[in-house]
């Protein structure tokens, strides 16, 4: 199995990451063996985010022999053993952040100067004066819709609502904030590059 990584932050957060060398038949075969109901398998022409899902239900099963994602009617995704669960999946890389405790979000996104296009719409004047480079950027932008994520409601603005602190390029560690009008916290933040991916989540 090409479990990229495992990250067992602490006794309450676990972070997993699979890159997807398999075909879809070899990820199919691998969780129906698993116990997995065919009848349940995400429908869809697009077979890279097919095998994206596949692949997050068979990274999942690493660390639970049962359990099944359930999602809300915003679209967040739940676990049904009652831990908390964020998922997220760029190319190749899957990426998932589990939390015993409280809500979680985790974000992987491929570092690309096309997140350029879109920076006017996450980026507000501090972030802009703390960014120096591509990868900071991504950097921001995935520790955002984390963010969004762990919130799992819709209406937030990620310049007026999300905000990054305490971020070095020495330290791989810096806190995240959400401000609505219903809900305000600090939450502690992880990051890493992997083979030009970045990893961010909430720990």
């Amino acid at each position: 199995m090409p479990i990229y990584q495992i990250n067992n932050v602490s006794e309450t957060v676990k972070v997993g990451v699979w890159k997807i060398t398999e075909t879809e038949k070899k990820l199919l075969n691998t969780l129906t063996n698993k116990g997995f109901d065919q009848s349940t398998i995400y429908e869809t022409k697009n077979k890279q985010r097919l095998k994206q899902w596949l692949a997050t239900r068979i990274l999942l099963s690493h660390f639970f022999d049962n359990a099944t994602i359930l999602y809300d009617n915003l679209g967040k995704p739940h676990l049904d053993n009652g831990w908390h669960i964020s998922i997220s999946h760029s190319n190749e890389f899957v990426a998932i952040n589990l939390n015993k405790k409280c809500d979680c979000g985790i974000d992987i996104e491929k570092i690309t100067p096309k997140i350029e296009r879109i920076n006017h719409k996450f980026l507000n004047p501090l972030d802009i004066q703390t960014i120096t480079s591509l990868e900071h950027l991504t950097l921001y932008w995935g520790a955002k819709e984390s963010l969004y994520k762990y919130y799992g409601k819709k209406e937030v603005l990620f310049i007026e609502n999300l905000f990054i602190h305490n971020f070095s390029e020495n330290e791989n560690t810096f806190n995240g904030e959400i401000k609505m009008p219903d809900f305000q916290k600090k939450i502690p933040m992880a990051w890493e590059n992997i083979e030009g991916f970045m990893l961010v989540y909430t720990v």
